[in-house]
């Protein structure tokens, strides 16, 4: 039992080796016959040698929501700085008049008179 064990501690560990060196092999055709190189895990292949890669700022994904959040808060302030500056006019209403008549103060004859309406003859 120890001997699987130790087998598989040794593939684990092989494992390990290889996914933390992760080289590249690469090849080009020199004549008839290729050629083949190891380049490391940062570089590319590039013809007949490595290359280091340069960062490229268009495929990192935080790159597009930062500009994406910039035109938004732009436009944004754009808006509101507008609004400001040129508010938008105040609509007229109509003017609401309330007119109160007044009760005639004798009553038609053969009419009661109104409630708190005191005639006196």
């Amino acid at each position: 039992m120890s001997c699987g064990l130790a087998r598989a501690a040794a593939l684990l560990l092989g494992l390990l080796v290889q996914c933390t060196e992760a080289k590249k092999h690469c090849w080009y055709f020199e004549g008839l016959y290729p050629t083949y190189y190891i380049c490391r895990s940062y570089e590319d292949c590039c013809g007949s040698r490595c290359c280091v890669r340069a960062l490229s700022i268009q495929r990192l994904w935080y790159f597009w929501f930062l500009l994406m959040m910039g035109v938004l808060f732009c436009c944004g302030a754009g808006f509101f700085i507008r609004r400001r500056m040129y508010p938008p006019p105040l609509i007229e209403e109509p003017t609401f008049n309330v007119s109160y008549t007044r009760q005639p103060s004798n009553p038609a004859p053969g009419q009661p008179a109104p409630p708190g309406l005191h005639v006196v003859c």
